[in-house]
């Protein structure tokens, strides 16, 4: 059973303004096994200027592999 991480221990590497585009993201990274958390996306259907956006996290360990994976999925939807 993997531990729970600490917030310290967190790392942004996206943020998204988009709900669908935080999901997709998520998705990604849970499809490569990369544990990851979507902060804030209960703000997502807020309709405030308040909001900043959803920000996609991983442990600091991860974060360089999640960031390569989210990349290269970029690179693969682009025609």
């Amino acid at each position: 059973m993997t531990q729970p991480h600490e917030p310290s221990d967190l790392v942004t590497i996206r943020q998204f303004g988009n709900l669908a585009e935080a999901l997709m993201a998520k998705g990604c990274l849970d499809s490569a096994g990369i544990e990851c958390f979507l902060a804030d996306a209960n703000m997502a259907w807020l309709d405030s200027p308040v909001v900043r956006g959803m920000r996609l996290q991983v442990s600091q360990d991860d974060a360089e592999t999640a960031i390569a994976v989210l990349e290269s999925a970029r690179a693969d939807s682009e025609p």
